[in-house]
This record gives C-alpha cells, structure tokens and sequence, in this order.
C-alpha cells in the first residue's frame, strides 16, 4: 500500500504488482492519516499514542484505542504487516 493525499483527502492505494485488489482504495480521516505517517519502522507505538494526544484533543485511553482500532484495520486490509521487534 502506497498513501497519497490529493486535494483534502488522504488514502491508501494498494501496488498492483504486489497482488492487492486494485479496487479497494482506503481513505483516511486526519486521525488516521497523522498515524499512517508515523508507521515508519522507527516509531514506536507507544511514541504514535504520544503524538495522538499532543496532537489532538483526546486522553491517553481515547488515543490508545484509536490506535490499536486502526491498526487492527491496517493489518486486516493487509496495508501493514506485523513485525517481530528484535
């Protein structure tokens, strides 16, 4: 998955080449796209509920669950994959 925004929107498009269902397109609402940026290898989950909370208005709790909802999303549209931290 590749995520782009264009104009107001950001979504989520699958790489044909990599076997994904070219018609499925995801798009993200700010909270989801605040965190799709920030799933780069190099933060930590707990550094993403972080920047949640500084970012947005909400507590730790709220942006946890936001988190862990859209990561449980993520990982079943298969656009990431879960890693074994080493």
């Amino acid at each position: 998955m590749v995520g782009r925004k264009i104009a107001d929107e950001f979504i989520l498009v699958p790489i044909v080449g990599r076997g994904a269902d070219v018609d499925a397109i995801f798009t993200l609402n700010r909270v989801g796209a605040f965190i799709w940026d920030r799933l780069d290898g190099a933060m930590t989950g707990e550094a993403i509920v972080t920047a949640l909370v500084e970012g947005f208005e909400v507590d730790r709790v709220q942006a946890e669950t936001d988190y862990e909802t859209f990561l449980e999303q993520l990982l079943h549209i298969r656009a990431v994959a879960a890693v074994d931290p080493a």
